[in-house]
Formats: C-alpha cells, structure tokens, sequence
C-alpha cells in the first residue's frame, strides 16, 4: 500500500514554498542508511529486503559481494552499531522512544506483526503496511536495542526488550493453559483476566496489566483467538475450526439460540469462516447424524449441551413429568418443553389433549395409568 506521509506545514509567504518532507517510518530510516558505507548500505538492503525483493541469506549476499557469510554477519553488526552511535534526527529519535514505550506498555515483549501493526499505527497513523515497510522498521528495532526471538514451536517471531524476564513468560503461559485446560471451553478476555485475578500468578506478579497478560497470549504459540476474539488452546477445533460442524458450533455458540440449517450456512460464510460458498444442505446433512447437535424444529438446530434432547413435543412431555415424579404443573411443563424443542404453545397443548397418554388434574398435567 502506498505511502500516506505525514507532512510538516509551514507558512511560506506568496510562492516561496518550501518542499515539504516525509516523517514516515519507511522515510527517517531511509535517510538514517544513507550515513552508512556503500556497502554496509548493500547489506544491510539486502538483507532486510528493502532495496528490492525478499530479504536474503549472509551465504547469497557473500556470493554476490565474492565474500564469505562470516564477513557479512560482520559487516551487518557493524552497520548497526554504527546507526546506533550516529546523531539520529530529532523525528528518528521519536520513532525509537515511541518504539521502547510500546514494548515497556506490552510487558516487554511483543509478536512481530503486533508490534509492527501498533507502531506504524503510533507513528503515522496507518493499521495497514506493504511487507518492504515491515521489514525497514526491522532495523529501527534494533536501533532501540531490541533482541529478536525466531519463532518456534513454543512463541511467535517476536521482539524482546533486553531485560525482559523470560520466566515471567512462562509462568504467564502456564497460568493460561492451566485456566482452558481446567475448563475445557473458550474465553473472552474479560473472562480470562477474572479466572486469574485471584490466582497464584496475580500474587506473584502485582504489577503485570491485564493488557500484558492479553499480550502475552498472542506471543505463545499454545493459545489461539477464533474469529469472534475467544481464546483457546490452538489446537482446539473451535479456534481454528475446519470442518461444517466446527463452524456450524461457533456459529450457534455465538447467536446462543437454535438457527435453521439455511441460516446457519449463510452465517459461516457472512463470518469469513469459509473461503468458498456453503451450501446449506451440505450444513443439513453434517448436523444431522452429529450427537453435538438436535433437530428441535423442521430444519432448525441446537446445541445438545444447552439441554435439547431428540424425539417428538410428546416424547418430551414425557420425558418431563417422569423425571418430575409422575406429575408437573402446566406452567412448568410448558416451559420445559420450551428449553428443549422450538415450536409454539399451541403445539404443546395438542400433544398434551392425547387421553391416551396424559391426564389433567388440578394446575397440571400426570401420566395416564
């Protein structure tokens, strides 16, 4: 995406305008390069993949230079300990400040796209950015002394202030797994930080915000966010759910009501839940033999654990005034039958003028004999 620089007024009498300047990010550190040797400039170019193209290797840039890898891992270090001592711009000293505050804000530590995502937001006011002005902001972190964590199977790519305590991280991450692993379900933040405001790790760690802890989440590679901003494991099929019925779950979880297999369809797709169009008697056909959900009405589905239960308003009925002793008020039964099946009053009160299987007494309704 192009550039939206921002730009310095200045009031200039009649036609003697002087050319305004870029403050971007992508600006200050171009001309920051510029205090750089011809070929500190071609690595480090090359190896942040600003001066056109991918980034690429110390072995390619070594055969491009006739040089060995070795030399250009020295000639990289030294270009940024030199951008480090080198009188920067009073704007490139913003952008650094702006930088190390960020990370202080985020407990030290921060996912690669989050802290890139939240400065350029800072500094230019723009949410989106090309990969090339990803990338340059990379050396203005470590211009602010930032250490780089390659991502592996346990945290994101991610930066880290010098003194970040790691253990801070690990206990944080083990707090969170022991919360959904307990549990069993997903969370909103807000859930999330009241299962921890009482526990060990707040005890441990007073001062930690409940921003750090969120921010903390997404820096593990163990938890996960769906599209509705619950966390979970990441393994878990409701956080990244493949499948009709994972979708079809997330779909009801969210409305919290029973939904007709049609709607239920044009929900996953109105979520951005499937790339490709869903059709609804693919949706019809996966709920139907799946135990995780109940036909309640003609084409509508609910959750079993919100207590639906298969069979006919009459097999229901039955089901009620036998687990209530052998009778139940009409009040109570009509609300019960509601809890389980989607249908009308109107259909209760035919299924129960059955003589043959229900007797009305006084205020209720018991089993015929």
């Amino acid at each position: 995406m192009e550039e939206q620089p921002i730009q310095i007024s200045r009031n200039v009498p009649g036609s003697q305008k002087i050319p305004v300047k870029e403050v971007t990010p992508k600006a200050l550190i171009g001309d920051l390069l510029q205090l750089l040797s011809a070929k500190q400039k071609l690595v480090i170019g090359s190896r942040f993949g600003i001066s056109g193209g991918e980034p690429k290797t110390l072995e390619a840039i070594g055969k491009s230079l006739n040089i060995t890898r070795e030399r250009v891992r020295q000639i990289e270090a030294d270009a940024i300990k030199a951008l480090k001592k080198t009188e920067k711009s009073v704007e490139f000293e913003k952008l650094v400040s702006d930088i190390q505050e960020i990370i202080r804000e985020k407990g030290g530590i921060s996912a690669s796209v989050g802290l890139t995502t939240d400065v350029f937001e800072k500094c230019s006011g723009k949410k989106y950015f090309s990969p090339n002005e990803a990338r340059g902001l990379e050396i203005a972190f470590f211009i602010a002394d930032l250490k780089r964590n390659k991502g592996n199977k346990e945290i994101a790519d991610s930066w880290a202030s010098p003194d970040f305590d790691r253990k801070l991280l690990r206990d944080a991450t083990l707090a969170l797994e022991n919360i959904f692993d307990n549990s069993k379900k997903l969370f909103d933040p807000e859930d999330i930080l009241r299962k921890l405001e009482y526990s060990d790790f707040k005890k441990k760690y007073p001062g930690v915000t409940p921003e750090q802890i969120l921010n903390f989440l997404s820096v593990s590679k163990k938890f996960g966010k769906n599209v509705f901003g619950d966390w979970g494991r990441a393994r878990w099929p409701l956080i990244r759910p493949r499948g009709v019925r994972e979708k079809a779950t997330l779909v009801l979880m969210k409305k919290g009501k029973p939904l007709h297999f049609r709607e239920i369809s044009k929900l996953i797709e109105e979520y951005g839940m499937s790339q490709k169009k869903v059709h609804p008697q693919t949706v019809h056909n996966e709920l139907i033999r799946d135990p995780r959900f109940v036909l309640v009405g003609r084409g509508t589905y609910a959750l079993r654990e919100w207590g639906y239960e298969e069979g006919t308003v009459k097999d229901v009925i039955v089901s009620l005034i036998r687990s209530a002793g052998g009778f139940l008020s009409r009040e109570n039964l009509f609300s019960g039958v509601l809890k389980k099946r989607k249908v009308k009053k109107a259909t209760i009160s035919v299924n129960l003028s059955d003589k043959k299987v229900f007797e009305k007494v006084k205020d209720g309704y018991k089993l015929k004999a």
